[in-house]
């Protein structure tokens, strides 16, 4: 099983009034949280990180490791218009590719055990989409199959008739399935000055970590 993730990190960041992927999260970044996380996970081969709003500064300023940073120029379309560049650029770097996490990089307290959980808890012959949840309530990471990572990054075929990653799933629910993730985290997304004090416990402020 080939599985890549896919950290959605392009946003403007409108509400926080900083740049999300630059935030501080203990020595290191968000992003840079994220990204060490994901890298212990065993299951994941490649890493795509799409960015943005103020992409280059984020690409200064984090170590990306082994993961491949990509620059979305249709990033103000929004988040599904994301995921679609980080799966074609997920396809291209993973030709053999069986699924896909999405990740989201306001979601920085999620454990590198829950992707794991998530990633072994798919079933590539019952499985389009794999959903973390908590408590019956559903949450961050999704993973998605290799046929829906295709359909979303073709662009040889007409653009999804969904406009939200949501919307897209539930067009694909017959095969969706949620797991018990067993952390509160994949409900916790810090998109707001409130949220970071809640969760972080000081004031928003972004990192000069490279």
């Amino acid at each position: 099983m080939s599985l890549g993730a896919i950290v959605l990190a392009a946003g403007v960041s409108d509400r926080m009034g900083a740049a999300k992927p630059l935030l501080k999260f203990g020595d290191t970044s968000f992003l840079g949280h994220i990204l060490n996380e994901l890298d212990t996970v065993e299951e994941i081969e490649e890493i795509v990180v799409v960015l943005g709003a103020k992409g280059q500064l984020i690409k200064d300023t984090v170590d990306f490791g082994r993961a491949q940073a990509v620059q979305h120029r249709g990033y103000k379309e929004g988040m599904f218009s994301s995921i679609r560049a980080g799966a074609r650029a997920l396809t291209r770097k993973l030709p053999d590719l069986t699924g896909a996490l999405v990740c989201l990089v306001d979601m920085p307290l999620i454990k590198a055990e829950t992707y794991a959980r998530v990633a072994q808890a798919f079933q590539i012959d019952l499985d389009d989409v794999v959903i973390a949840a908590y408590q019956g309530e559903a949450g961050h990471p999704v993973l998605l199959s290799r046929a829906l990572v295709q359909r979303l990054g073709d662009v040889s075929l007409a653009a999804p008739a969904e406009e939200t990653l949501a919307d897209f799933i539930e067009a694909h629910s017959e095969r969706r399935r949620f797991v018990d993730a067993q952390d509160p985290a994949v409900r916790i997304n810090i998109n707001t000055p409130d949220a970071y004090r809640t969760h972080i416990g000081e004031d928003p402020a972004t990192t000069s970590e490279a």
